[in-house]
């Protein structure tokens, strides 16, 4: 057997918004209030025919090819597996933030529980013990379709090839995304990638510190003082906007 890429198919025309796929993913994750590893966004656009329609679209990591976040993590806590997951270390985090900044996608965000980054791992564990990620066995309407892409027999693949599929992308930001929408899915600019650009130190310390090896203490202490000093101009540059 070929190496494995999993893959997720999320039909737009088939979700009726019931939210299962949300409340599974945050009883599997014990997720904090306020924050979501994955949501479903309602878009309005217009169909082949030119009529009104509605799709809701099921959003997350979308755990890409080439993803920005894994370039951007100075200490190689955000890593891609050989499957295809994107997955964070939590060994390893600093909870610097310089991957929210870098995933076009929002779909990270720093649990204040420990101040760790989390996101979307596909289920991870339940995947590696043969199981279905909690919101594709939750989803009634089989709107989530989760699977091994390179295995021509899996359903995904079988899909693939036969129907139509589009991925959230745009002429300036395409990144490789492992979540395929069903042809017929509304798409505007609330759901679409925006282009990311890290202020300079994050770049400067992403490309120079580590981005694929362990740090030692010295190396994650000095990260943390970065990792302030980001946040700080940040800050400034927000309260700069809003005057």
């Amino acid at each position: 057997m070929g190496t494995i890429k999993y893959v997720m198919l999320v039909d737009g025309e088939r979700c009726v918004k019931c939210d299962a796929c949300v409340t599974a993913c945050r009883a599997e994750w014990n997720t904090p209030l306020g924050y979501s590893r994955n949501w479903v966004s309602k878009v309005e656009g217009k169909d082949a025919n030119g009529m009104p329609a509605i799709s809701f679209l099921s959003g997350r990591c979308q755990h890409c090819d080439h993803p920005p976040c894994v370039d951007a993590c100075p200490t190689g806590a955000s890593f891609k597996r050989a499957d295809g997951m994107v997955l964070t270390d939590r060994g390893l985090c600093s909870g610097c933030e310089f991957c929210l900044d870098a995933c076009p996608y929002d779909a990270r965000f720093r649990d204040p529980a420990d101040g760790m980054i989390s996101k979307c791992t596909f289920c991870q564990p339940r995947v590696d013990a043969g199981k279905q990620p909690a919101c594709v066995e939750v989803c009634f309407n089989r709107a989530l379709v989760f699977g091994d892409g390179n295995d021509p027999d899996s359903e995904v693949s079988r899909r693939l090839a036969r129907e139509k599929w589009k991925q959230l992308v745009t002429r300036e930001t395409n990144t490789g995304p492992n979540l395929y929408y069903s042809a017929g899915t509304q798409m505007d600019q609330t759901v679409l990638p925006e282009a990311v650009e890290q202020a300079l130190p994050a770049q400067v310390l992403a490309k120079g510190v580590n981005p694929g090896m362990k740090v030692g203490l010295t190396g994650m202490l000095g990260m943390f003082g970065a990792a302030g000093l980001v946040k700080l101009i940040k800050r400034r540059e927000k309260v700069g906007d809003d005057e």
